[in-house]
C-alpha cells in the first residue's frame, strides 16, 4: 500500500497543475521537472489520488474488509470528491452522463493557457472532443510548452475557407434584413466567437464554450446574433448554481436580462426551474422583492405579481410564490407567518427583480459566504452555448464544457423523439 501511495503521488506530479495551485504561489508556473517533483500541499487532488490508490491496493492485497468483487474504485473516487464540496458531487453526475459520448465542443480562445489545460482534462476524462480556434502554430507550440498530450482539432478562422464560403452565406441569410453586407460578414467571421457560433449552426461542432479572455457581452452578442434563442423560449436566461452551507440554490438572472418585464421574469422562473430539474432538484421558486406579498404596492412589486401568474400559466406544475423578501424565501420560521404560501421550506430557485440585484447577490455570496458557484448556465439558446468569465479557472471551464455537452445530448434526444422511424416493410 505504501508503494501504491508513492506511485500515485509520482503520477499526479506529472499531471497538469491546476490554476488555483499557481494562484496560491503568486502565479508561479509549475510543470513536472527539476523544480516540481511532488504535488503541492494545497492540491485538492492529492486526497482523491492517494486515498483511492491505497484503497485499491488494500482490496487487491486482501487486507481490506471489502471483497474485490464488491469494490468499485470509480464509486470510491466519487465519494472522495463529494467530501471536497457539494459542487464536486453534483458535477460528477453530469460528467458521468456525458462521458464517452464524443460531443464536439468548440473553444474560440484556443490559444489561452487555461483553455488548453481544460481541454487536456476534458479529453482525459472523456467528457468531450475539443475544437480549438486560433493561430495553428501558436496553439501547437503552447501545447508542447505546457507538456500536454491530448487529441484535438484546431482551425484559424482568418485562413479557413469556410469563412468566405458557407459561413458567409449562412450569415447573410440570417442578418441581411438587419443591415448585414457581405463585407460585414467577411469581417465579423474573422472574430472567433462569430466563427465558432457558425460552426455550431453548421453542425461542425455540437456546442460552444467561450469567454475566458473577453468581456462577457462581447461573447454573448455573437452567439445571440448567429445562434439565437430557441423558438420555444421567450428569452435567453443566465442562472448560477451555488452550493452554500449544504444547500444547492439556483439564482437568476445575473447575466442577460437587464430589467425584465413581467413576461420575461416569468420565463426566467420557468427556465431556471428546468435547469434545476436537470440537476435532480425539484424546484421551489421564490420571486424576490423588497416586500412580502404586496405589503408595498409599488409598481415594481406589481410587475413581479404579474410575472408569477404568467409563470403558473407557462408551467402549471411549478411551485412558485412571491413577491417575498429573501429571508422569507429561505427561512421556514419566517414562512410560518404566511401559511398560504404555495411551498413549504426553503426555496431553491431565487429569481431576483433585475440583473443588478442578481449580479450583486451572487458576487456577495461568493466572496463573503464562500459559496461554490457554477455558471452562468445559459438556458433558452437554439444550440448549446455556455459562457465563462475572465476570472474563471480550469476546473470551471471543464464544468461548463460538461454542461454544454449534456445540453447537446439532450437536444439529440429531443430531435429523436420527433422523428418517426421508417418501416422497412
Amino acid at each position: 500500500m505504501k508503494m501504491a501511495a508513492t506511485h500515485a503521488l509520482a503520477q499526479l506530479a506529472k499531471e497538469p497543475v491546476p490554476d488555483y495551485i499557481s494562484a496560491a504561489y503568486d502565479g508561479a508556473t509549475m510543470q513536472y521537472g527539476p523544480d516540481y517533483i511532488i504535488p503541492k500541499p494545497f492540491d485538492r487532488r492529492v486526497l482523491i489520488w492517494e486515498a483511492s490508490a491505497v484503497a485499491q491496493a488494500a482490496v487487491e492485497e486482501g487486507v481490506a474488509a471489502v471483497k474485490p468483487e464488491d469494490f468499485s474504485i470509480d464509486e470510491y473516487r466519487e465519494e472522495l470528491e463529494a467530501r471536497l464540496g457539494l459542487s464536486y458531487s453534483i458535477m460528477r453526475h453530469v460528467i458521468n452522463q456525458v462521458r464517452g459520448k464524443g460531443k464536439r465542443i468548440v473553444f474560440p480562445e484556443g490559444d489561452n493557457e487555461k483553455v488548453l489545460r481544460a481541454a487536456a482534462q476534458l479529453v482525459e476524462q472523456k467528457i468531450c472532443y475539443p475544437i480549438l480556434l486560433g493561430p495553428v502554430k501558436r496553439i501547437e507550440s503552447m501545447i508542447e510548452e505546457l507538456g500536454l498530450h491530448f487529441e484535438y482539432e484546431v482551425f484559424d478562422p482568418r485562413k479557413d475557407k469556410r469563412r468566405k464560403g458557407i459561413f458567409t452565406e449562412r450569415m447573410m441569410q440570417q442578418r441581411s434584413r438587419k443591415g448585414m453586407t457581405y463585407a460585414d460578414a467577411h469581417r465579423l467571421l474573422k472574430s472567433r466567437p462569430y466563427f465558432a457560433s457558425q460552426m455550431v449552426m453548421n453542425g461542425d461542432a455540437d456546442g460552444f464554450v467561450g469567454g475566458v479572455s473577453r468581456n462577457y457581452a462581447d461573447v454573448l452578442r455573437p452567439t445571440l446574433e448567429v445562434i439565437g434563442a430557441d423558438e420555444k423560449a421567450h428569452c435567453v436566461v443566465g442562472c448560477y448554481m451555488m452550493n452554500i452551507k449544504g444547500r444547492t440554490i439556483f439564482l437568476a438572472d445575473a447575466t442577460v436580462n437587464v430589467y425584465p418585464d413581467s413576461r420575461t421574469l416569468a420565463e426566467i422562473a420557468v427556465q431556471t426551474a428546468k435547469v434545476a430539474r436537470r440537476f435532480g432538484i425539484a424546484p421551489k421558486v421564490a420571486m424576490l422583492s423588497f416586500s412580502n406579498f404586496g405589503s408595498s404596492r409599488a409598481q415594481r412589486s406589481e410587475r413581479i405579481e404579474d410575472a408569477i401568474e404568467l409563470a403558473r400559466e407557462l408551467d402549471p406544475s411549478l411551485a412558485i410564490d412571491g413577491p417575498m423578501q429573501a429571508d422569507t424565501a429561505l427561512n421556514g420560521g419566517v414562512q410560518e407567518e404566511y401559511p398560504f404560501m404555495d411551498f413549504k421550506g426553503p426555496a431553491n430557485v431565487l429569481v431576483l427583480p433585475n440583473l443588478a440585484s442578481a449580479n450583486i447577490a451572487y458576487k456577495l455570496l461568493e466572496e463573503l459566504g464562500d459559496a461554490e458557484m457554477t455558471g452562468p448556465i445559459l438556458e433558452g439558446m437554439e444550440k448549446p452555448v455556455q459562457l465563462v468569465a475572465r476570472q474563471d479557472g480550469v476546473r470551471h471551464i471543464v464544468n461548463m464544457a460538461a454542461i454544454c455537452a449534456a445540453d447537446a445530448i439532450r437536444q439529440d434526444s429531443y430531435w429523436e423523439t420527433l422523428v418517426t422511424p421508417v418501416s422497412d416493410e
